[in-house]
Formats: structure tokens, C-alpha cells, sequence
């Protein structure tokens, strides 16, 4: 991973949060939070640099990651960013029309998360 690259994660659980965090900084990986959807295109709309990629809850208060994603597409600076699914849903919608790159169902694998994420790293 280059210098200068990162990854988004927007996850409103604090404990899953700093779990997921402290996992992929281990991997070598920079890893900037935020805790809805909100206050990451709030983030996103100030950043120097655009995230390698987001790994994005679901279910969160102010702006759930469907609403995120919604916005993300809307905006041509961001739309491209890869992003990944984390959820206890059993369900995803949309997953065609917002153009997830993967969904990782909640509990995480911890083997499942890194891969997942050096596969969609750009």
C-alpha cells in the first residue's frame, strides 16, 4: 500500500470499530474512521486524498451505508472509491444498482476481511 493510501472504515459500533481498525492496521494497512454516513462524506468532501477503499456498515444512525452509498455515487470525486459491505443483515439491497464490491456478513472472519481487502485495494 502506498504512502498516501488508506482505507475509509464507516462503522457506528465503537468496540467493532477499533477491532476492525487495530486488525488492519496490523496488516500494514492506514486506517481513518468515521461513525455514519454523514460523517463520512462530511470526511469525504474535505480529504486531501480519497480512500483506497471503504468498508461500510449498514445499519447506522444519521445516514445508514445505503444513503451513504447513494451520495458516494452521486459524486464524481468519490464514485469510483471501492466499497465493501459490513452488516449483520441477512439481506442486502440494491446491491446491483449501488455497486458493492463485496458483502461480508457480521460476525467477520478475520482471514475473509483481509483478503477481502487486499483483493480490492487499488
Amino acid at each position: 500500500m502506498g504512502l498516501d493510501q488508506y482505507i475509509l472504515l464507516v462503522e457506528d459500533d465503537l468496540d467493532i470499530s477499533e477491532a476492525i481498525q487495530s486488525i488492519l492496521e496490523e496488516e500494514k494497512y492506514k486506517v481513518k474512521c468515521t461513525f455514519n454516513g454523514k460523517e463520512a462524506l462530511d470526511y469525504l468532501t474535505t480529504a486531501e486524498k480519497t480512500p483506497s477503499l471503504i468498508l461500510l456498515d449498514i445499519m447506522m444512525p444519521q445516514m445508514n451505508g445505503y444513503e451513504f452509498r447513494e451520495a458516494q455515487l452521486q459524486d464524481p470525486r468519490i464514485a469510483n472509491i471501492p466499497t465493501i459491505i459490513l452488516s449483520a443483515a441477512g439481506k442486502y439491497e440494491n446491491i446491483e444498482k449501488l455497486n458493492f464490491k463485496e458483502c461480508l456478513k457480521k460476525p467477520l472472519d478475520l482471514e475473509t476481511l483481509i483478503d477481502v481487502v487486499k483483493k480490492n485495494i487499488s
